[in-house]
Parts: structure tokens; sequence; C-alpha cells
């Protein structure tokens, strides 16, 4: 049962004045503030940018990465009906970005601080305590979404809907909560956590309680159900369908998660080795004093005394951190559903843990105080020891951020390239660009662009084996950039569609023979990293780059006014510099290193007054989106397929189309004698919804450059035709002579449109 908090003004306060501290750089630097790159700047902003555009946010298409995919499935918070959008639709991106930051805050300490005191029966002090615990191991950005500090709001709301609210009040809750979460990025994990909660640490197993507890989740579920449809009608033709699990071996890490918040904690190296072994040592200190107290009889009260509520705690941290029995209840899931396999089952720790961490640890610094600190100075130095080490793990990230993300990061100004928007000015038919690396391709299509690269939890693994042709030369030339996107052993690095891993750090992106100083003046080979004859079939019209490129079939657009002369590499994964910096003038002295740290801030407001700006190549000949081909080719299977592509020059694969003959046995023999087809002008071009005139003399075959999906419809003059996949990834259709109108829809089960059919009994066929 709920015990009554008290101090809650006192507490409200309190939270409210920490969220405004820890956020305040927002704030203050206002367009000049930072903006996280991992799983931030460059992954999560851009997806919401990019369906912020006009008729994207409520598409089910998304054009504007990997060449088209579902985006219900692809990214796990690219859900129209979350806060997130609203934020972006209404703010400008770093009011937006520090608004969401200001609420994690606030949101976690507040009720972290709730649920320890209501439910452990301790005061305002401790609940604060553990509230500030939590976001000091629970380091926020844009890229988190809520569900990090949507576990104690959760937990908060869990103990009001199992002990007071009615049936239709626990449905509404479950229902606003969907608001805050995601379906891949949080609604499992959530689950699971909570059941965990309710039934080992807070032991509540009456049936009335229960039942609330399942119609919430029933409902919170059901809300974010299109993107589980999506999923499960996705992922078992995904590039995550037979990837080999994640490795269980007889050490430590092999048989358990402990790194809290990976994207952040594990790159700086004083918080990698400290918040993956301190946690842990802390909560075995804190099972050490609940024993100790339960045995000597040191802290005397009901069952739900703090030494006794430690060992719950504990027991579902415990619980949560069993990397082998997580990952063997994946393995006997992937039995029936191999896609299973691809999933980071690690999730279902990190998401719980800096919660379960904080709660633990208030409960173990509870116990430690009436049994172990008798006398006030050992309180006192216990106090200074926790402050400091709540302020460490909240100042360290930004001493380890200042430089790449303070300083050498453009925060908003990122998605602002004025030279990209002069470039969708000038021109009107369809065209995808992809970004070489440093530079990232979220900043493309952050900006509207459509692009064939990006960051894709989920996307056809057609595409992916499309993709890995693309970057084949310089995965040859490199093993390193092999073991990022396709090992030998193990699982790729799961969610990049990148070109490459970088340009210029020796043994990640220089070639051999390559010197990174001079080639940022005569431009890097792309010739040796990259097969451009693929990307011109992808409709990739321009390479974007930090750097100036050289290579036959490329033609300079734009270049930076001021050119960077200093071969900086970022990572790929983070979009942060690292290694090897520019040089600077020696530093000796207190007062020298301060105002030169003044001087390098100074000059990355400078930076960002400026803007960002990026070389831009023009591929020539690329193809268009859509053509017709008068020759088709039919390969005995997809291998085949993928070496004509690779094999064949840019002018056989404007004249041809390539199919696997299994699917479609009666386009073996297609032929024609003319090389010129006919041509196709785009009378509509919607994200779900593409409408084509075509002009041609007789049969030919419509080649469409869209990813392929099962889940698109065509007609051709009104009448249903079906789609041949094509080129591997690719769409095609077999037009008649006389055909004049191809209608092209996206249809998958899930839809709107498809879900009222079935209900009304006119569903739309969405077999193949």
């Amino acid at each position: 049962m709920i015990v009554p908090a008290t101090g809650l003004r006192w507490q409200l306060w309190l939270a409210l004045a920490a969220a405004v501290l820890f956020s305040c750089d927002s704030w203050i630097l206002g367009p000049f503030s930072w903006i996280y790159a991992y799983g931030e700047g460059i992954e999560t902003l851009p997806v919401h940018l990019a369906l912020s555009k006009p008729g994207q946010n409520f598409s089910l298409w998304a054009p504007f990465i990997a060449g088209g995919v579902d985006r219900l499935s692809f990214w796990g918070n690219a859900d129209p009906l979350n806060v997130e959008p609203l934020m972006i639709h209404l703010l400008p991106l770093w009011a937006a970005n520090g608004l969401h930051r200001f609420l994690q805050y606030f949101i976690t300490i507040f009720f972290t601080a709730r649920v320890v005191q209501e439910q452990f029966r301790l005061d305002r002090r401790w609940g604060m305590l553990a509230g500030l615990i939590h976001v000091a191991f629970a380091y926020f950005s844009f890229g988190e979404l809520f569900a990090f500090p949507g576990v104690p709001l959760l937990v908060w709301t869990l103990m009001r809907v199992m002990d007071r609210w009615p049936w239709w009040l626990a449905c509404v809750a479950g229902l606003l909560f969907s608001t805050l979460t995601t379906f891949s990025q949080s609604d499992p994990y959530l689950l699971a956590f909570a059941a965990g909660w309710i039934l080992i640490v807070r032991a509540d197993y009456r049936p009335a309680a229960l039942a609330r507890f399942a119609a919430f989740f029933g409902v919170l579920l059901l809300a974010d159900s299109p993107q589980f449809f999506a999923i499960m009608l996705n992922a078992a033709q995904s590039h995550r369908s037979h990837w080999p699990m994640e490795t269980v071996d007889w050490s430590i890490d092999g048989l358990f998660y402990r790194q809290f918040q990976f994207d952040l904690f594990n790159q700086d190296i004083r918080l990698r080795g400290f918040t993956t072994t301190m946690p842990g040592l802390a909560m075995l200190a804190g099972l050490a004093l609940a024993i100790m107290a339960l045995v000597r009889g040191r802290v005397r009260s009901p069952p739900s005394a703090p030494a006794s509520a430690f060992l719950r705690v504990f027991a579902l941290y415990a619980l949560v951190s069993q990397k082998w029995l997580l990952v063997s209840l994946q393995h006997f899931g992937s039995l029936s559903l191999p896609w299973l396999s691809g999933i980071y089952m690690g999730r279902f720790y990190t998401l719980a843990a800096p919660f379960l961490f904080a709660c633990g640890f208030t409960l173990a610094a509870y116990i430690a105080w009436h049994a172990l600190l008798r006398w006030q100075s050992l309180r006192w130095l216990a106090t200074a020891a926790v402050g400091c080490l709540i302020a460490f793990m909240l100042i360290e990230p930004k001493v380890f951020l200042f430089y790449p993300i303070g300083v050498e990061d453009l925060g908003q100004r990122n998605y602002e390239v004025a030279s990209l928007q002069a470039l969708k000015a000038v021109e009107t038919d369809p065209f995808r660009v992809a970004s070489v690396l440093p530079l990232q391709p979220g900043y493309a299509y952050g900006q509207g662009f459509e692009t064939a690269d990006g960051w894709a939890n989920l996307y056809p693994s057609v595409y992916r084996d499309l993709w890995l042709r693309v970057i084949a030369p310089v995965m040859s030339q490199l093993p390193v950039v092999r073991n990022i996107f396709d090992p030998a052993v193990g699982r790729p690095q799961d969610h990049y569609i990148f070109l490459g891993a970088d340009l210029i750090y020796p043994g990640i992106g220089a070639l051999p023979g390559e010197d990174p100083k001079q080639e940022i003046t005569t431009g890097f080979d792309i010739d040796r990293r990259f097969n451009l004859d693929i990307l011109r079939l992808l409709n990739v019209r321009y390479l974007l780059s930090e750097y100036a490129l050289s290579g036959s079939g490329i033609s300079l657009v734009h270049a930076p006014a001021h050119p960077p002369t200093f071969p900086q590499s970022r990572s790929h994964p983070t979009g942060m510099p690292h290694w090897e910096r520019p040089p600077k003038a020696e530093r000796t002295g207190l007062v020298a290193n301060l105002a030169g740290l003044l001087g390098d801030w100074r000059e990355g407001i400078r930076k960002r007054q400026e803007g960002k700006d990026i070389y831009i190549y023009r591929i020539e000949n690329s193809l268009p989106r859509y053509r017709l081909v008068g020759q088709v080719v039919a390969e005995p299977s997809a291998a085949a397929v993928l070496d004509r592509l690779s094999t064949s020059g840019a002018r056989q694969l404007a004249q041809m189309a390539f199919v696997e003959s299994t699917e479609a046995p009666d386009l073996a023999a297609m032929t024609a004698s003319s090389d010129l087809a006919g041509s196709v002008r785009v009378v509509q071009q919607d994200p779900d919804s593409i409408e084509l005139d075509l002009d041609h003399a007789g049969a030919s075959f419509l080649v469409i450059a869209n990813t392929w999906s099962q889940y698109w419809r065509a007609t051709v003059d009104g009448q249903p035709r079906k789609l041949i996949r094509t080129n591997h990834a690719q769409q095609g259709l077999r037009i008649a002579a006389g055909e004049k109108r191809v209608t092209l829809r996206y249809q998958p089960p899930y839809a709107p449109a498809a879900i009222f059919g079935r209900l009304t009994g006119v569903a739309p066929d969405v077999s193949q």
C-alpha cells in the first residue's frame, strides 16, 4: 500500500531547482548550446527533423533513409504520437533539446524521490538522495527519449493504479504513458521491469491490483501496437533475421551486464571502468550491510524495513544483470522467431539499472547511517563523499565532452547547411545523396534530403546485401572496416549504413599508401573505396563530404569557403572528433591553461556563428528514380544478381534490370533491340503514394529505385499488377505496349486503411 510522503512542496521545488541547474547550459547558451552526438545529434534528432517535414510525419513510409524503409520499424523512436515530435514542431531545435533535458532531470529526481519515500518509508532527505543518484548514473540526452526517466514515473503511477485508481483511470494512465514510450525502445523492457518490481520488490499479489496492472499495460501496449505490428511483419525479412546472438563466456562481462549508459560512459576512459565496477561493488557492500542489519537486529521495523527492502531490490537488480539468462531466453525464442537473435538484450539491464541502483544505494546508505555511522564526524564525512560522487558524475561528462561537443561541434547549426538548401532548390526530380564519413548522414536527412545511407535499426536484408557491395572496395583493403560492417565471426555493429568508416585515421580509414595531410588538399581517392556504379543505381546523385575527394565520375559542385586544413578524424558511432587533434600553442601554468580554454570556447562559438559548410560532389550519370529498360536478365541466385550488379558498368546498369529467375520466371527471355525503352514522368510523389506517366513504344520494364518491401502495391492503368524484386533490393514492373499510368501505394497490414478495411470487410489485398 502507498505510504503518504511528506515534504511534497519542498521536494517539488528542489527537483525543479536541480533540473534547472543540470540543464542550464542549454538555456544560457541558447542556439550555441551543446547537443550531445551519440544517440542524439546524429541519430534521433535528424529522424525527428526529417519526420517533421510536410507529408512525412504521419506517413508509414520514410523515404529519407536507406532508399525508403518503414518508419515504424526502422527506428525505435519514430512515433508521431509522442511528445518529442511535438517539441520539434513547436520549438527551435536548441530549445526542444533543452526542454527535453530539463524534463528528463525533473521527472527522474522528483519521482525517484517519491517512490523511495512511499515504497520504503524513508523521509524526504533520503528520497532526494535517491533522485540525485539516479540522475548522476543516467546521463540524459534527447536520444534517450523518456525511457530512462520514465522508470520511476512508471513505478509511481503503478502504485496508484494498483492501490487507488479505478479501472477506467488505469486505462487512461496507460494511454497517457504511451506518449512517453515506443514499443521497440521502451515497452518490452518496461513491462519486464514493472512485473519484477511488483512481484519481487513490492510483493503485491492481490488479484484486483494485478488486474489493474494488466489493464494499464494492455492499453499502453495497444497504443504503441502499430510499431509492434510493423516490427513483427518486417523483422523476418530484415538484416537482423539470422544474426548470431551475443556471446556468453566464463568471464564477468561474459556472464553479466554491468555497463551503465553505454553510449556515454563507455566513451570516457575515466567513467568506463568506474561505472562498470562501482555500482556492482556498492550493491554487494549494501548486501553485506543488509544481512548484518537483519542478523544483528540493528534496524528494527516491519517487513518493508530498509534491510529487507534492500534484499528485494538487490534480487531484482541481480536478475536483470544475468546476461547468460537473458541470452538463453533469447535463444529459445529465436527457435520460433529467428530474427530475435539480432536484438540487443542488454537493454533489459541498462533501462532498469540506474533506478534500481539509486534505490539500492539509498537503502544501503540508510542502513549504514543508522547501524555504523554513530559519530557525527563520520556522518559528515560520508555526506561529503556522496556529494563528491554525485558532483563527479554530473561534471565529468561535461569535462569529457567540452572539446568534442562544446568546441569542435556545431550544435544546431549542423542542420542548417546553406549549401545543401541551395542544392535542394535547384533540383526538381527525385534524387538521393550519400555522406562520406566522417560526415554523418544524419545531417542530410535531418534537412529533408533522401539518403541512401543512415542509421536504421531494422531494414531489409536485401538492402544490406547490396550496400555491402557498395563498400566492398574499402572493406577489401581495410579489414577493420569489415569488422564493423561484415565480420567473419560474430555480429556486425547493428544499424550503420555508412560509406566505410572514416577517411583518414590510419588503421580505420586511411588506405595503404595514403597520406591524410596531403590528401586533404588533393582529395581522398573515392575509386579505391566505393562502387560508384551501385550508388548510381540507388539514385545517389551527390556525395557529401567534410574533406576534398578525387576520382573518376565525380565533379565538384560546392566547396567550403574555408576548407579544413587538418585531417580531423571522427568516431563513426559517436560523430565526435577523436585521436589526433590540430596542434595548439603550448600552455604552461594554471592561468595560461584557463585562458586557453576560454579562447577555445570562444572559437567554438565563432564557428557556430559561421555555420556548417561541406563539400558537395555530383556523381555523373546517376540513374533516375524511375526508368524504363528494354532488357531484363534473369540470374539463378541472389549471389549471381549481386555479382552482375557489382561488375556491370554504368551503361549496362542503365539499360538492363537483373532479377532472380525464381522471382519472375516469365521474364527470363525479355529483351528489346532498342537501348531507349521509353521515358517516365513523375505526376505525384508522396512518401507512400506515387503516380507515374509512361511514354514508350512497346513492351518494356519499369525499374523503381525504391528499397524493396513486400507491402508496396502497384496498379497499371487501374489494374493490379505484382511488383517484382529487381536488382536484388529494388522494385520492378513489366509494362505492356500502350500502358501509360502506374500507381504505387504502400499498404502494410497495419496501415489505418488496411485495419479499417478488415473491420468493414473491404480490406485491400495485401498478399503477393
